[in-house]
């Protein structure tokens, strides 16, 4: 696990950053397993994570209950947390940090500023000692969308009260009431959708917090099920779908950089990484059932549907392990080339490939550009 870990703070940090909790799915017995109730999976070993913007988590650290944080601080376990999954972030360059009202107490902020990182979150009141803002009734009467809030003088640590649909506390070392922008809202009364004033604050909450969340849907999608009743089984093969996503959402960046507007699906890209794990640095191809090329109905279905070959990935085709030619009886149009035909072919990427005295494709196809 301190391997992934390592690996995980290896990438190109982002600028801004969420820490949230995530639940593996898992019903057995254990000691480590949550109930949570406001995730999709309710029981399950609960884990934090800091993730960016994007998706990709930075690090984590599993749940253990009381062992979590061996020597709690004055900030609480929530606090200690926090500090430790934002240690590998720089110090001092104008990092971000997220959090939702679980984590986030007026003493975590100050502390969080005096390392040199910025935060923003939700907040419980009862955490904002010798704050007094407007009550839910004056903000009501104000209308939808009020809000109320107070700068701390020492720190400049803002704590604001929005009224929505219900009141929320957000505080922030780094931004603040201003600019007020508009933002819709369905309104019950009138039957419509209506325009109300929406403070900076709540506008960057929204839209850097759900970057835990998005990586935990993303692994959801395609999520390794195994019917096992070993805990720490469930873990390793979930972390292993986390850096799948990881792998993923760094494929996409890449792309975006290099102005590649079509990128591979998630699916097609976890089945080149099982199709590649199974076949790269191999130097024979898996040998088919004598029983299965022998049958006449296989034979039958063959002749009348012609199947297309797989598209050989590029870790299998690079890999310079096992590829040697073999004659065929039968000519095959040069999959490098297209123009002539060969009656050549690469043992493991069952291709066919020009092998002449003039023109040697075999070559150019297996090497890297």
């Amino acid at each position: 696990m301190d391997s992934i870990k390592s690996n995980f703070r290896e990438i190109e940090v982002e600028e801004y950053n969420s820490v949230d909790e995530l639940i593996i799915p898992f019903k057995g017995r254990s000691s480590l397993k949550q109930y949570v109730r406001n995730k999709p999976h309710k029981w399950g070993i609960k884990v934090f994570a800091r993730a960016g913007s994007s998706g990709i988590v930075y690090d984590f650290e599993v749940y253990v209950g009381k062992g979590t944080v061996k020597n709690v601080s004055p900030l609480g376990i929530s606090g200690d947390i926090v500090l430790r999954l934002v240690d590998g972030l720089p110090k001092g360059q104008n990092y971000k940090v997220f959090m939702d009202n679980w984590f986030t107490s007026f003493s975590l902020m100050c502390t969080l500023k005096e390392i040199g990182i910025l935060a923003l979150g939700t907040v419980r009141i009862s955490r904002l000692p010798g704050c007094s803002l407007k009550t839910d009734e004056g903000l009501k009467k104000l209308g939808r969308g009020a809000a109320d809030y107070r700068t701390e003088a020492g720190t400049n640590i803002t704590a604001l009260k929005w009224y929505d649909s219900k009141p929320v506390y957000i505080v922030s070392s780094y931004k603040g009431l201003h600019p007020v922008d508009k933002v819709k809202r369905w309104s019950v009364a009138e039957r419509r959708y209506v325009e109300i004033p929406r403070p900076e604050m709540v506008k960057e909450y929204n839209c850097h917090m759900g970057g835990v969340d998005l990586q935990d849907m993303l692994v959801a999608l395609y999520r390794t099920n195994i019917g096992v009743k070993r805990y720490y089984l469930r873990i390793v093969f979930h972390l292993l779908d986390m850096c799948v996503v990881n792998a993923w959402l760094l494929y996409r960046r890449h792309c975006l950089q290099r102005g590649i507007t079509k990128c591979k699906t998630l699916l097609i890209f976890r089945s080149e990484i099982a199709h590649a794990l199974l076949r790269a640095g191999k130097t024979t191809t898996r040998k088919r059932d004598r029983s299965a090329n022998n049958s006449p109905t296989l034979e039958l279905v063959n002749k009348k549907k012609v199947r297309k070959a797989a598209k050989v990935v590029d870790d299998v085709r690079y890999d310079c392990v096992g590829h040697w030619p073999a004659h065929t009886e039968k000519k095959q149009r040069c999959k490098l080339c297209i123009t002539a035909y060969s009656r050549v072919k690469c043992v493991k990427c069952d291709k066919a490939l020009c092998f002449t005295k003039n023109k040697n494709c075999f070559m150019e196809y297996h090497r890297k550009q």
